[in-house]
């Protein structure tokens, strides 16, 4: 499933009316599709308020009236702007709903705005067509905060047509104000700005509806990760071993953090790897080694990954990172990794050490996958996260292709970056997985997944989306509150099949 920005979508458009199909038959697909996952909410008593702007999201909304007046309901339609301001479309459905004589009322007075508070007192559902995906970084006139003010506070079913009004369809940032939907119809493909920064607490539920545009006229490789996309989990063959399962050396833990390692043990184990080696400092083995699984193997080292110990383990893909610290130079460690063949995840703090040596990933061709949130993405390129969160695409797809590493880049929609600028969004995970040790968990599922002959941009994408749904799992059947990282372990049995 493709994911486009609001440029894209307008390239999109545009061919489609070049092969054939006018912009008003787009409207009124778009209209219809709307118009029917509407009153899949409604029943005989709803009464439906519809804003509508003055450009073709308004245009929508207007067809939109048009069909739920027509089935029988109760609708009040209101223009944000006079009829001088309409785009083309957008007037020629108003007409169309004068000839079929469908009041449609302009918001210019004071008075206007007491009807629209009275209606909206009244109603059971507001529909938002105001702004459509192309707003950008500028604030808009004092009305449209007063609409949006009233929409917010007005504690009824509110709808969104493609995005909610006042917030980016590029990067998810609200410009000064903007509508809270309950839902939002997302029209023919994902705006990037519906998962991006506050994008998917803006949109709530969404629903994609398809009106027959071709989203693969322009080249775009950014996609909305589905199971059938993945490649894992293999079938496995009868005639086989552990190590064919993958042997993952794990470096992780330290005083005062020996539980980051065993999250990871864990999340390697669960995924399917088939034997997994913690090395952690020596004053942590007791610890480790009690709470530790025991299919796991336990060693010790003295910040020396050329012990013999390391070098000779039956090895296929390392991971390096979790709860490590930062009182310790592991730079050096990393930078003999990096001369290496072998896989190598690195996470949490080994991602704060990898930006000392960062410039040794250009000379290696070592596969790496890193695993940072913003805020260490931001000291690993050195650049503000404020920065980064206007353009989080540019950002990590530069990185991924100028260092050739994969680039898990966590958030709600935790985005995957491949070396040759592919981007995968991830379509699971909720709130609840914002608790400590869940991304120790997903680092070892990558690893995991990685020993097990998985390329390591699939081993990323697989482990991003099942760690999600192992989150999703629980929290669907007992709530966010309580999800741990262990949680998400447990759970990894009934979703990873």
């Amino acid at each position: 499933m493709k994911v486009v920005t609001p440029k894209e979508m307008a390239v999109i458009d545009r061919h489609a009316i070049e092969a054939g199909t006018p912009s008003l038959e787009l409207m009124e697909r778009a209209g219809q599709a709307c118009a029917e996952i509407i009153k899949e909410s409604l029943d005989e008593k709803s009464q439906i308020i519809i804003l509508c702007g003055p450009g073709n999201n308004g245009g929508d909304g207007l067809v939109v009236g048009r069909l739920l007046s027509e089935a029988g309901y109760i609708v009040h339609l209101f223009l944000t702007e006079a009829e001088t301001k309409l785009s083309d479309d957008n007037l020629s459905n108003l007409k169309k709903l004068q000839e079929q004589n469908i009041a449609v009322r302009v918001l210019s007075s004071a008075s206007d705005f007491e009807d629209l508070n009275l209606n909206i007192k009244e109603a059971t559902h507001i529909i938002d067509a105001i702004f459509g995906t192309g707003l950008v970084e500028k604030d808009f006139p004092e009305n449209y905060h007063r609409i949006f003010d009233m929409v917010n506070q007005s504690e009824k079913t509110i709808i969104a047509i493609d995005i909610p009004s006042g917030l980016r369809g590029d990067v998810g940032l609200h410009v000064g104000n903007a509508i809270f939907a309950d839902q939002t119809i997302v029209i023919q493909t994902y705006k990037t700005g519906c998962l991006l920064n506050d994008g998917p607490d803006y949109t709530g539920d969404t629903v994609l509806v398809d009106i027959g545009i071709d989203e693969n006229s322009i080249p775009n490789e950014k996609y909305y990760t589905q199971e059938t996309d993945l490649k894992f989990p293999k079938k496995r063959k009868k005639n086989t071993h552990k190590y064919d399962y993958g042997s993952v050396v794990v470096i992780a833990g330290s005083k005062g953090m020996s539980g980051a390692g065993i999250l990871s043990i864990e999340g390697a184990l669960k995924s399917g790897g088939g034997l997994v080696t913690c090395y952690v400092p020596h004053d942590i083995y007791i610890p480790v080694v009690a709470r530790a699984p025991a299919e796991a193997l336990i060693k010790t080292y003295d910040c020396n990954i050329t012990s013999d110990d390391i070098k000779n383990d039956r090895k296929k893909v390392i991971l390096i990172g979790p709860g490590i610290g930062r009182a310790k130079n592991y730079s050096f460690i990393l930078e003999h990794l990096l001369e290496g063949s072998l896989p190598v995840v690195i996470d949490a703090d080994g991602i704060h050490h990898l930006a000392v040596v960062v410039d040794s990933l250009k000379e290696s061709k070592t596969p790496v996958v890193i695993t940072p949130h913003f805020a260490e993405f931001s000291k690993l390129i050195d650049v503000p996260r404020e920065d980064i969160l206007k353009d989080p695409i540019g950002y990590g797809q530069k990185f991924a292709m100028e260092y050739q590493v994969v680039v898990v880049l966590k958030g709600y929609r935790t985005m995957i970056f491949g070396t040759n600028g592919e981007i995968w969004f991830n379509s699971t995970g909720n709130p609840g997985m914002a608790t400590g040790g869940s991304g120790d968990v997903l680092a070892g599922m990558i690893a995991g997944i990685a020993g097990q002959n998985v390329d390591l941009f699939e081993a990323a994408r697989a482990g991003v989306y099942y760690h999600g749904k192992a989150g999703d799992y629980y929290a669907e059947h007992f709530g966010q509150s309580t999800l741990t990282a262990h949680s998400i372990i447990e759970s990894l049995k009934y979703v990873l099949k």
